[in-house]
């Protein structure tokens, strides 16, 4: 019998303690204000904001977990609304554990597993996304033979045919959506400009499972996670990059501690860091352009990863780099998190609009961030509103410094 990832598991009612304690006082709905300097981006709650219903807040989530521990509420339709509306951006986890050492995202997380392991989660929009999972090994629909046709005519090695010191895991959104095919061929291209010896799985590379645990799913999730450990243990790489910030969250979070010692897990960002630091990579042809940096919740909040992806940014000729009033902790969720894009695609979008005003609101000409989904969700919101603003993946910028084409 195959072994849990995670042993023990968590379960809501451990975090009883959280919910418990949580006195509505309404700090999870704001920003650090004295970090943002317009009132009009003082609000963070996506969900709250969208639908200005306390259930929706934080607050009153944590209010209905403990309604659920002591049998107070009965699952309903509504309730489960409210649950996966949630982008599990940690915006409110932000605001409230320098104060009270709460965690209310974890709170949503186990609150999502209970819903599912009880049969009322996740949402029906979301069958589709475990029924590819299920016959391709990803969720968005893609054949598997072609999941490393974004590759082709790149100098990577095919691993485990050959060997590699690197494995470029690519992830689900950057090896199935054909809008993300520059920005992905755009970071493999990098590491080899850097003279890494790089390798990927192509066909083979299955998903890291990160949606379904995001839904809840935690035994689908294992399934993937298992499986990936054991390939990538037997791999003999030294370290795994990826540009995906959900895969780089749970190989960080969910594999590391079953990966073989000798393994180092980063997210491309700071790989690309440290390379321009080292003077590996010396970034000369001048790009002209007034970007915004957009923060990844997942990247950001999650691992404190901040100033890497700034750092590359500021280093490339001739480019200004400005911020959004809600930046780095203070950071809006894009729209993408949670998976409540494919349940609510509205409201995803109403949020991923949200951010692109704020963008245009700076005086930057560009957005650039380094998440597969944030680029979707930002593309759309610029699709949608038919603005001027264009959206770039970290490594497109970075490359075209360099002097290269994708």
């Amino acid at each position: 019998m195959k072994k849990r990832i995670t042993a023990p598991r968590e379960v809501l009612h451990e975090l009883q303690q959280d919910y418990y304690i949580c006195t509505k006082c309404k700090l999870c709905q704001g920003v650090h204000v004295q970090y943002c300097p317009e009132s009009r981006f003082w609000r963070n709650c996506p969900s709250g904001t969208r639908y200005r219903w306390e259930p929706y807040y934080a607050s009153g989530k944590m209010e209905i977990a403990r309604g659920l521990h002591v049998n107070e509420l009965e699952p309903s339709d509504s309730m489960r609304d409210i649950l996966y509306t949630c982008m599990l951006c940690s915006s409110c986890q932000e605001q409230c554990y320098e104060v009270k050492q709460l965690h209310p995202t974890r709170v949503f997380e186990l609150m999502r597993e209970k819903a599912v392991r009880e049969g009322w989660g996740p949402m029906p929009e979301h069958a589709p996304l475990v029924e590819s999972l299920e016959a391709n090994d990803n969720p968005f629909g893609m054949d598997k033979s072609k999941r490393g046709d974004w590759a082709k005519g790149l100098a990577l090695k095919s691993l485990p045919k050959e060997s590699a010191e690197v494995l470029f895991y690519a992830g689900d959104a950057y090896s199935s959506d054909p809008a993300l095919l520059h920005a992905v061929r755009a970071a493999a291209q990098v590491l080899l400009e850097a003279g890494l010896d790089v390798g990927i799985l192509g066909a083979e590379e299955k998903s890291d499972g990160a949606l379904m645990l995001m839904l809840g799913d935690r035994d689908f999730f294992e399934t993937y996670a298992y499986d990936n450990v054991e390939t990538f243990n037997s791999l003999g790489v030294k370290l795994i990059v990826t540009p995906d910030t959900h895969a780089a969250w749970v190989f960080k979070e969910e594999y590391a501690d079953l990966l073989d010692p000798g393994i180092k897990i980063m997210h491309i960002s700071q790989l690309l860091s440290r390379l321009l630091k080292k003077n590996v990579l010396t970034p000369q042809k001048e790009v002209a352009m007034k970007v915004v940096y957009h923060d990844p919740c997942k990247l950001g909040r999650r691992f404190d990863i901040y100033e890497a992806p700034r750092r590359v940014l500021r280093a490339i000729p001739g480019l200004e780099l400005l911020e959004f009033p809600r930046s780095t902790f203070n950071s809006l969720c894009c729209g993408g998190g949670g998976g409540a894009r494919y349940a609510f695609p509205d409201y995803a979008l109403w949020t991923a609009k949200e951010r692109l005003f704020e963008a245009e609101w700076t005086g930057a000409e560009a957005i650039v961030t380094t998440c597969p989904y944030c680029v979707q969700m930002l593309g759309q919101a610029v699709e949608a509103t038919g603005s001027k603003m264009k959206v770039f993946d970290l490594a497109e910028v970075l490359l075209a410094s360099l002097g290269k084409e994708v």
